[in-house]
């Protein structure tokens, strides 16, 4: 291999490279960020059992829109950004930060055996604990390591 051929072969590698190492950085964390859901903890600290045990679904997951909120919001060649929540799904800030203070509970009806209740609004104490599923990990940062050393590995041989 000559010199020429050597210098192109470097720029095919890092051409490719570029292109490639932003949409597996995007998948490496949003797989990773859905998978705290199922290990119910972030970065190997446990979240906070809750005060009264569901019935039905797990800690966090009841409908499925907040873990399916995850996704890229941004793939660019300097930076990627993942994001959760949307529209629908305003709680994701407070689940992952945790929350202390007051909510206004809106007027409503109530379901009892006895018949329907209407509810005035209302404000309630809320003391919600973090669970984090989201930000800077240890584990994460070694995992995109090893995919990148994978990828980086398979292209070059």
């Amino acid at each position: 291999m000559t010199w020429n051929e050597l210098a192109d072969y470097f720029l095919k590698v890092a051409e490719e490279a570029g292109e490639a190492l932003p949409q597996i950085v995007a998948e490496e964390a949003t797989e990773y960020y859905k998978d705290t859901f199922n290990k119910k903890g972030f970065d190997g600290n446990l979240w906070p059992e809750a005060k009264n045990e569901k019935k039905t679904g797990s800690l966090l997951v009841e409908s499925g829109a907040l873990v399916n909120s995850i996704q890229p919001s941004l793939i660019s060649p300097d930076k990627v950004v993942i994001s959760a929540g949307n529209e629908e799904v305003t709680y994701a800030k407070a689940h992952n930060e945790g929350f202390k203070g007051q909510v206004t509970v809106p007027a409503h009806t109530r379901r009892t055996k006895h018949g329907p209740v209407n509810v005035d609004q209302h404000n309630k104490q809320m003391n919600l604990p973090q669970r984090q599923f989201m930000g800077e990990s240890k584990e994460l940062a070694a995992r995109m390591v090893e995919r990148i050393e994978t990828f980086l590995g398979n292209i070059l041989h």
